[in-house]
């Protein structure tokens, strides 16, 4: 059993070194963000059931790509929960926070005056206003939900921290178990089962994985990099997808839970434990990628809305020329589809890094 005086010295040692798997771990996350706003983008505003084919496979790529915004939460509950950072309060807010904020307002204003545009067919000054106001509602573009998630957890972790570095650690490990099992294992029950037993909000499942960042930050490295190498994660993890998989293709499963569905929860964990225990080469490609996923993230849908809503043109739209329900021709719709908007929001976030105020204070 680690002491906490040892915690802190192994968390120290970590952090003095960039860890070249949390840049690949945030460049893989992003591509799989936009990928999985490429595929729920087309279902939120088609009628499924005229394409049952399609959303099988719709419903497939969504399980195998979800584990992008736990693994997200993971990455920052390893560096904002890690007891070798000194990170204060006041750091917390004047610097994490207001990124942020400002990005809300910098990116959160103008979605909202191109859905009110795009609704309306015109654009009206109070627009301006009207989508200014819209941010306290949290009404904008879908995506921006994640900054106010991720603001909520730079606010509270100076307390999480507190709390995290007096508690024993069955303590938390008890405390994991219960959000585990009423975010996540009872409400998949009653959505697969019909279990009508109580259950958590969902939402719980998002402190899961910000503490269980911590765990990996104070863990024991050793035995996971040994599991790696043994391959138990790995085959762990394609397992997990696999299962994921023959359940959408063979059992018919329609519903959708999203980031709480327990296979997600496992195939997160599986993958960030894979990047941790994996051996790395630092490569200036990675950090560089790294540095544009925030921008992709906030970028990307302006893409994607665009093609949807404005022209309403979907990798949908292609089968008709294609080949309706063959699943080759929607493979190939799909990456278009993602390929294009992942490339164009790659090279929109690198321009805007190049305006000196958007670097230093948003992205």
């Amino acid at each position: 059993m680690m002491t906490d005086d040892l915690r802190k010295a192994v968390g120290r040692k970590r952090m003095k070194e960039r860890e070249v798997f949390l840049d690949k771990l945030r460049v893989l996350a992003t591509c799989a963000v936009v990928l999985l706003h490429t595929v729920s983008g087309v279902a939120d505003i088609t009628d499924m059931s005229l394409y049952p084919q399609e959303q099988k496979v719709f419903l497939t790529v969504l399980d195998l790509v979800c584990w992008c915004v736990p693994v997200f939460l993971l990455i920052s509950g390893y560096l904002f929960l890690n007891p070798g950072r000194q990170i204060s309060a006041g750091k917390i807010v004047t610097k994490y926070c207001r990124r942020i904020v400002l990005a809300l307002f910098v990116f959160g204003v103008p979605y909202g005056c191109m859905e009110l545009t795009m609704a309306e067919g015109r654009f009206r000054p109070g627009m301006v206003t009207e989508a200014f106001m819209d941010l306290f509602r949290a009404k904008t573009w879908a995506h921006m939900w994640y900054l106010y998630l991720v603001l909520l957890l730079y606010l509270v972790t100076p307390l999480v921290r507190w709390v995290l570095f007096a508690v024993p650690r069955w303590a938390v490990y008890a405390m994991l178990l219960v959000l585990l099992a009423g975010c996540s294992i009872m409400p998949w029950l009653h959505d697969a089962y019909g279990w009508t037993g109580g259950s958590l909000p969902g939402d719980g499942i998002y402190f899961f994985y910000y503490i269980c960042g911590y765990l990996f930050a104070v863990g024991e490295r050793e035995k996971i990099e040994r599991a790696v190498r043994r391959g138990i994660v790995p085959v762990l993890t394609v397992l997990a997808a696999a299962a994921m998989v023959a359940s959408r293709l063979l059992g018919g499963q329609a519903w959708r839970m999203a980031y709480n569905y327990p296979p997600i929860v496992l195939l997160a964990l599986l993958l960030f434990a894979w990047g941790l225990g994996a051996k790395h080469t630092a490569r200036p490609f990675w950090s560089r990628t790294s540095a544009l996923s925030f921008g992709v993230y906030l970028v990307h849908p302006v893409f994607l809305n665009l093609a949807y809503k404005y022209f309403g043109f979907t990798p949908l739209s292609l089968l008709e020329f294609w080949g309706h329900g063959r699943p080759a021709f929607l493979g190939l719709s799909l990456g278009l589809f993602f390929g294009g908007t992942l490339l164009s929001a790659a090279a929109m976030a690198a321009v805007l890094r190049k305006i000196p105020l958007l670097r230093r204070h948003v992205l």
